[in-house]
């Protein structure tokens, strides 16, 4: 009765100021990721990482029934996209105090909205997490906006700022409920009737399918090993034991699609362009050699219809534009390389300690697949539960509250970034090099 009543007391402690379990907000492994990107700042690329730390009150295990309680804590970290290695991070503390909501991203900048009031409306650069453009210039350069800017509690600042994605430029709403974009540059506001849009950060990485372009889509099938099904056509030489798609969990900027993506329309743009060239220098010739050209009724005839035609060429044209806007509107996730390649997730084994495999698969033009490369990511299981097999002894005592199962997946300058169970891989996109891994402390 003594042992167990001793062994209660042990697996109940709670946690107060003087707490063995309180993590370092600064230097500890993370407990969770939010959003995860890549951007630039004088011509040199960093991995941006809002990153959640757990902080336990009490943790119990009863019958294997385990009861965490605590609060969560922030920190943004920067981390040099060619190395891995951390450039800086700064702590933002509690979310209800101090709460940096991400907006989006411009050209050296990344913006937020912050619920501290020191802060507010501003953008840091990318390298150094510096404050470089302020609410205050904002405000001076938009006298309207002073003293006008909406206030939302930290739970609803999306419903007041955003992103729009297409313009690329943050949006802020006034107290009056207007909104507005922020040119990037020169700060000026301007006053639009669009909706507060949100940057979305935690997409699922992993689907089914993707499109090529705006007419073709390709598809996983199968089960358990997973083939590519190209355009319709089912090639099963290749497989991957139960792929997926690998996709961005970020939101793609019309200019960080594939320039392919909008091919199919730009080629009949093109064409009708050359096709409009053709008719006018026709009718040009109608007046400039008038031997050569029809007279009377005749040549009427034949000029009215060329301008018909030149209509509905320039309708065609029209047609083609509308959809690539329509297109480009749409959220977009699909990583797609310069070389058509895409990459897949699978796994080594169907045991509980399968790790994953990151393939890249190049679609060739005459709807043939080429096998790039394939890269096991050895410290990364594909089942973070099952294959760490840790006990509730171990979580119990453990600092934080760690989520080994959120997954993320950015892209760009070459590079494939991966996260998961807490653990960042960088690849070349070229060769499946691994070239850097870290955990995220």
């Amino acid at each position: 009765m003594i042992k167990t009543l001793f062994a209660f007391v042990i697996l109940s402690i709670t946690f107060l100021s003087c707490n063995p379990m309180k993590k370092n907000l600064m230097e500890d492994i993370a407990d969770d990721v939010k959003e995860v990107l890549i951007s630039g700042s004088g011509g040199k690329a960093y991995l941006i990482i809002k990153e959640e730390i757990f902080q336990a009150t009490s943790k119990s295990d009863n019958g294997g029934i385990r009861q965490i309680t605590g609060y969560d804590e922030y920190r943004i970290s920067s981390y040099n996209l060619n190395t891995g290695r951390l450039s800086k991070r700064i702590p933002l503390g509690d979310r209800e105090e101090n709460e940096c909501t991400f907006l989006g991203q411009t050209e050296g900048k990344l913006w937020y909205k912050s619920v501290d009031i020191n802060l507010g409306f501003h953008a840091r650069d990318p390298e150094n997490l510096d404050v470089i453009v302020t609410q205050e210039m904002i405000t001076d350069k938009n006298s309207f906006l002073k003293d006008n800017l909406s206030q939302p509690e930290w739970n609803s600042v999306n419903s007041y700022y955003g992103f729009d994605i297409d313009n690329n430029m943050p949006m802020v709403t006034d107290n009056s409920g207007f909104v507005y974009l922020i040119e990037p540059v020169s700060l000026k506001a301007e006053k639009t009737t669009e909706s507060i849009k949100n940057f979305d950060y935690d997409h699922n990485c992993l689907s089914g399918s993707m499109k090529l372009d705006v007419n073709k889509s390709i598809y996983l099938k199968g089960s358990p090993r997973s083939y590519i099904d190209v355009f319709n056509k089912e090639i099963k030489d290749i497989s991957f034991l139960k792929g997926e798609f690998i996709i961005s969990s970020n939101i793609l900027s019309p200019s960080q699609e594939s320039p392919e993506f909008f091919a199919p329309y730009k080629l009949e743009i093109a064409k009708y362009k050359k096709d409009i060239d053709s008719i006018e220098k026709l009718i040009q010739s109608f007046d400039t050699n008038p031997d050569k050209s029809p007279n009377g009724r005749f040549k009427e005839n034949n000029r009215n219809y060329a301008q018909r035609n030149i209509g509905y060429l320039r309708d065609k044209i029209k047609y083609a534009e509308d959809n690539i806007k329509r297109y480009s509107r749409n959220d977009n996730y699909d990583i797609i390389t310069k070389d058509n390649g895409v990459f897949i997730l699978s796994q080594t084994d169907v045991t509980d300690k399968a790790k994953i495999i990151i393939s890249k698969v190049k679609i060739n033009s005459d709807s043939t697949l080429t096998l790039s490369w394939q890269t096991e990511l050895q410290n990364i299981y594909r089942n973070p539960d099952k294959g760490m097999d840790r006990s509730s002894f171990e979580v119990v005592f453990s600092k934080g509250d760690p989520n080994l199962s959120t997954m993320r997946a950015v892209s760009g300058e070459g590079m494939l970034v991966f996260l998961s169970m807490l653990n960042a891989v960088c690849l070349d996109t070229e060769s499946g090099k691994i070239l850097w891994s870290r955990e995220l402390k």
